[in-house]
């Protein structure tokens, strides 16, 4: 009897213990909301950003349909993840080593001129964009699915268009917005963020430290005039497309301001700088950085790194450069540069045909992981070109860099990494012997080790993980609506320019102010001054 009585006790015993592993290993429980997104830009680099947000969705258990450019390598393990590709077969950019920038569209300065064609460079891409989103058909499909599964949620990326905010509005769905670089100046105002322009820089500008009178002018002209450029060029193009593909009229700016929940930025005050902020903007710099990104070195970079047995430098100007297109000037100062320090390189290269050096002190690669490889002991430092993940890679590893910007923010970018004490930034015009051997020289100064490992340690302590703090926006969007994102809303939104400036209040004042002094000056010039004579004249013949 006792010994039944213990058996079955027991089972008992093992069972609760079986279920609770069998709970701790699953998917914590979920909403279970569908989920639109919708990524057309081209760039795998700004659908890398995304990746491991939508497959933590899909994970907990989250059905998505997402429409997008880029393939997800990794969709296939997902039942509830459908993919819509806007690319077509054999275009879509999931390689990692894609190269589209040739080194000759080097821009050297953020003047205004620069910083408008970058705009319009960017408006012709994100119009190209909308049109292949909308010749596609997924539009329809997707329309006629939410008549029988209705959609939760719009999640998409805020950059150089916002064609694909029509969606939102025919399914009346809260948007959740990403900004895969620095935000760009007209998504400010959607969701009541300071742009503050006497000290915060957006994605177009870059300028060390405190800026000067000329600076700050600059970037006042950019973070208003773009706002407007965006609104009235962009946003009515925008407008017109969808009219032409849809046959309705929609605004896609005022879509964008009453039904935007949340905008995740991929950026951290430990890069960036601190600012005023938002409820509504999210920082979520760092949410690419998986355990699968830290994945094995391969065999051949590995060998190469076992056998160092001095500091490495990594050279990589990511993926859309094409290093290999470089002045053969350039090429010879930053060889004979690097001949001379007492360092090994790994250098990645794209061309099949590659420099005749020694191997035993350069090893150029066509890809790397590169985060497995800033994160390595024996690497010491990172030539980077400023863009935000690789920057952000290096930040999270602890590495100084120098930082040659090519384009866009990667000037922004390269002067965060200068001013946060990291690193410094070299222009590419100023590469040379001198320039290069100096830069190496004043980095191998311990303060920037020491510096990069200090701030390392603030961008990874968060009081949620990127990842975490995303997750939990989608998933309290998916279940409060619109409800959620009208909470969130400032009043401020929906203001005129004026009144939100209190600029009739100031010119009341101001009226009051000038009143009150043309009336005492008026007063006071209109004294009759015969009294006082007479007075004076009476007092001088008594005395």
């Amino acid at each position: 009897m006792m010994t039944t009585w213990w058996c079955r006790i027991s089972r008992s015993v093992l069972i609760t213990l079986w279920l609770g592993l069998l709970m701790a290993g699953a998917p914590p429980a979920a909403l279970g909301g569908n989920v639109l997104a919708v990524y057309p830009h081209f760039g795998f680099s700004h659908f890398k950003v995304v990746m491991p947000i939508l497959n933590e969705l899909a994970r907990r258990g989250h059905n998505l349909t997402v429409i997008s450019y880029v393939k997800h390598p990794q969709a296939e393990q997902w039942p509830n993840y459908e993919q819509l590709l806007i690319s077509q077969p054999g275009e879509d950019q999931s390689s990692t080593t894609i190269n589209l920038v040739p080194l000759t569209e080097h821009t050297p300065t953020r003047s205004l001129g620069t910083l408008f064609r970058e705009y319009y460079s960017l408006h012709s891409e994100g119009q190209k964009t909308c049109e292949r989103l909308y010749a596609s058909g997924h539009v329809e499909t997707v329309f006629k699915r939410h008549q029988t599964q209705p959609y939760d949620l719009l999640l998409t990326e805020y950059f150089n268009s916002d064609c694909q905010l029509a969606l939102a509005k025919l399914m009346n769905l809260p948007i959740i917005g990403l900004s895969t670089c620095a935000l760009m100046p007209y998504y400010y105002d959607r969701i009541d963020l300071p742009d503050t322009p006497s000290f915060i820089q957006s994605e177009f500008v870059g300028f060390a430290g405190a800026l000067s009178w000329d600076e700050r002018l600059v970037n006042f002209i950019q973070a208003k005039v773009l706002k407007l450029l965006y609104r009235y060029h962009s946003n009515r193009a925008d407008n017109a497309l969808v009219s032409r593909h849809l046959g309705i009229e929609v605004d896609v700016d005022e879509v964008a301001r009453t039904q935007t929940a949340f905008i995740f930025g991929n950026q951290h005050y430990s890069l960036m700088g601190s600012r005023p902020q938002s409820l509504q903007f999210v920082e979520v710099g760092g949410v690419h950085l998986t355990s699968q990104a830290a994945q094995e070195l391969p065999a051949n970079i590995a060998q190469f790194i076992d056998q160092s047995e001095v500091p490495i430098i990594f050279f990589s100007w990511g993926s859309m450069v094409r290093i290999s297109s470089i002045d053969e000037d350039k090429l010879a100062a930053i060889v004979e540069a690097l001949e001379r320090q007492p360092l090994r390189v790994i250098w990645k290269w794209e061309a099949e045909e590659k420099p005749k050096l020694d191997a035993d002190k350069f090893l150029f690669v066509k890809w790397a992981p590169q985060l497995a490889l800033l994160c390595h002991p024996k690497v010491e430092l990172f030539w980077a070109h400023g863009g935000l993940l690789g920057t952000t890679e290096s930040v999270h590893c602890g590495k100084p860099m120098l930082v040659t910007p090519i384009y866009g923010d990667q000037f922004l970018n390269a002067f965060s990494v200068q001013n946060r004490g990291m690193g410094l930034k070299l222009d590419y015009q100023d590469i040379s012997v001198k320039n290069v051997s100096e830069a190496l020289k004043t980095l191998s100064n311990p303060n920037y080790a020491t510096r990069s490992v200090g701030i390392s340690k603030i961008f990874s302590e968060r009081q949620n993980s990127p990842l975490e703090s995303a997750v939990w926006c989608v998933e309290h969007v998916i279940q409060h609506g619109l409800l959620a994102a009208e909470m969130l809303q400032s009043p401020g939104i929906e203001l005129k320019w004026y009144v939100y400036h209190s600029l009739d209040s100031v010119c009341l004042i101001i009226v009051v102010l000038l009143a009150l002094a043309y009336s005492l000056y008026h007063f006071s010039s209109g004294r009759p001054s015969k009294p006082y004579n007479n007075n004076r004249r009476r007092k001088s013949k008594r005395s």
